[in-house]
């Protein structure tokens, strides 16, 4: 094989440490909002609860159960839909179903990124291409959280 050959190929480590630094991103803005950010509805229907709960979600029955799809794997049993109570509890529930859905990753292989995730509601998606949507979802919602909780670079805290 040659040298050119190899950077052609998806390279496992680098999608999955920006996967770990885009969910470490979320959790340090969610980190720098306040409490009383939580709940405060900004007249568009988005809260940081809203945003917490639709982020578990779409790990746990989106981008999880595309997963397991794709590596013939059975989705992780009892899952529930997200209702969290706190800003802490959504950042501990987003660690959590983070795990769970990288622990469906824990053997893959370079082959294993062109598996097709086919399924009747989502469509069908290669396994890279829904890595690179999970860390584009966690991207779009640590600055979605920085927004709303009005600690975005050049705004000033509410």
């Amino acid at each position: 094989m040659t040298r050119q050959e190899t950077t052609a190929e998806p390279n496992i480590e680098e999608i999955l440490s920006r996967l770990d630094g885009a969910k470490a991103s979320l959790v340090e803005a969610l980190e720098q909002a306040g409490d009383a950010d939580f709940n405060r509805d900004h007249g568009d229907g988005e809260s940081l609860k809203h945003s917490l709960d639709r982020t578990v979600d779409e790990l746990n029955f989106y981008y999880g159960r595309l997963t397991a799809r794709a590596l013939n794997l059975p989705q992780p049993p009892c899952l529930t839909r997200s209702d969290v109570g706190s800003l802490r509890e959504g950042t501990m529930a987003i660690q959590v179903a983070h795990r769970r859905f990288t622990n469906l990753l824990h053997d893959l292989a370079p082959d294993d990124l062109a598996k097709v995730a086919a399924d009747d509601e989502l469509g069908s998606y290669t396994l890279q291409q829904v890595l690179e949507l999970a860390i584009a979802q966690y991207t779009m919602r640590a600055h979605q959280v920085r927004r709303l909780a009005g600690t975005a670079p050049g705004q000033p805290k509410a």
